[in-house]
């Protein structure tokens, strides 16, 4: 065994050993639990993380990790019933795992691999957690981790300081996601997310879910503020849609979020908000000039892409470079997740996830949505015009998580209303006795 072979092996059975103790520990709780997995997602940039594997390819982002260990510490959990969502997120693991078989094994490889790390860790925490506490609590929970973050992502547009680029590791993690990005001559806020897009989106899914948590309404109406404005200031279109989208979502139809008039105050309060750094952005935007544009058009170009999809399985337009790089033809970056599922998974994964996301909508308008329905809902652009890249991957599929508990919980109550005729009306018959028996037994 070789020296670098040896240190990895070293490094594994170390951090084994670090996973089994915390694994022992966020048992004791699990809000605990919960709570450090939250946190970490939120604050250890995704460069942070251990190069596993005896050739040292299998990453392992920190914050990933502990969603995952914390997630496992709430087996077994109390709800078995398995809800719509989790079927179509097996039938989409399914073909991810099929694609192996189906083109370039390395390839498929690497993003069966990531689908693990960053995907299934973040979801099977959301579909876990409300087994264990109150989903009203987890709600409160992330509403005030993602208040603080985007409370540091505001000072970070203030004082142009960023604490976590100053955890710098010698990756390729961190050459890639490190650097601070700019628009018009602005720093834009990242906070530990890596990208302004990951930062603004992910504070675009907290939204709805601290409108839905129990804190009293103008701490609600605060926290929504906050982020808010921190979304703003990563001067993201993408992310600025979907945190405007959820909120106007959530206002037109949740149902039982408040009367009409603090409605109107919520709106009226998100409109000045948004009225006082509107000038900002357009001035960010204008001086962006053909940076702003490019990037649209360049997400036009992906479209082209479709026509490189197989129904099943890696796409032949993915290559990888002598230097290791990866390309989709001639494009390095795909700029939409459902084209990057297409191109890697294949284009039934596509009509799955597009049938899935058709039928929320529908649950929104009709007013049968739940926040964290709405939540992803308003997600619907993102996932056309933005990949998932660091830490947003994760918080998308923790709210998936999320939403699939809150199905399987409705179902679950739905089936036991449906049922308490029918156990009532046994326990009657059990409790009379014939006016016969009676006389018998004196």
């Amino acid at each position: 065994m070789s020296g670098p072979e040896l240190d990895r092996t070293i490094i594994m059975a170390l951090g084994l050993v670090v996973a089994v103790v915390a694994y022992l520990l966020l048992r004791r709780s699990a809000k605990l639990a919960i709570s450090v997995a939250i946190v970490a997602l939120c604050f250890v940039p995704v460069w942070i993380g251990v190069n596993l594997g005896f050739n040292g390819n299998l990453y392992l982002p920190l914050g990933a990790v502990v969603v995952g260990v914390a997630a496992l510490s709430l087996l077994p959990s109390t709800d078995y019933r398995l809800s719509g969502i989790d079927l179509v997120v097996i039938f989409l693991g399914a073909l991810v795992v099929f694609s192996l078989f189906a083109g370039n094994l390395s390839v498929a490889l690497a993003f069966v691999l990531t689908a693990l790390t960053y995907f299934v860790s973040g979801f099977l925490l959301g579909r876990l957690a409300p087994g264990a506490v109150p989903l009203e609590w987890v709600y409160g929970l992330i509403a005030v981790v993602f208040t603080a973050v985007a409370v540091l992502a505001i000072i970070e547009y203030l004082t142009g300081w960023n604490p976590f680029v100053g955890l710098v590791v010698g990756n390729s993690l961190f050459a890639q996601w490190g650097p601070i990005q700019e628009r018009g001559g602005i720093l834009r806020a990242e906070g530990a997310f890596g990208h302004s897009i990951a930062l603004g989106s992910s504070l675009a899914l907290a939204i709805p879910l601290a409108i839905g948590s129990k804190f009293p309404g103008v701490v609600r109406l605060l926290m929504v503020v906050v982020m808010l404005v921190a979304t703003v200031l990563t001067f993201s279109r993408t992310s600025i849609i979907g945190a405007g989208l959820s909120i106007i979502l959530c206002l037109l139809f949740l149902p039982g979020l408040a009367s009409v008039r603090a409605r109107i105050v919520m709106i009226a309060t998100a409109a000045v908000a948004t009225l006082a750094v509107m000038p900002l952005v357009l001035s960010v935007f204008t001086d962006a000039g053909d940076e702003a544009s490019g990037s649209a058009q360049y997400r036009v170009d992906l479209i082209s892409l479709i026509a490189r999809m197989n129904l099943v399985g890696t796409s032949a337009a993915v290559r990888r470079a002598p230097t290791g790089e990866l390309y989709f033809d001639n494009f390095q970056s795909i700029d939409s997740q459902l084209i990057l599922t297409g191109i890697t998974a294949g284009f039934l994964a596509v009509i799955v996830v597009v049938v899935a996301l058709a039928y929320a909508v529908v649950l929104v308008v009709s007013g049968r949505a739940r926040v964290s329905t709405i939540a992803i809902v308003a997600q619907i652009p993102a996932l056309a015009t933005v990949a998932l890249i660091t830490q947003y991957s994760t918080v998308l599929w923790l709210v998936i998580g999320l939403t699939a508990a809150d199905f399987a919980a409705r179902a679950s109550a739905a089936r036991a209303a449906q049922l308490a005729p029918a156990r009532a009306a046994g326990a009657l018959r059990q409790n009379f006795v014939p006016i016969t028996d009676r006389e018998s037994s004196r």
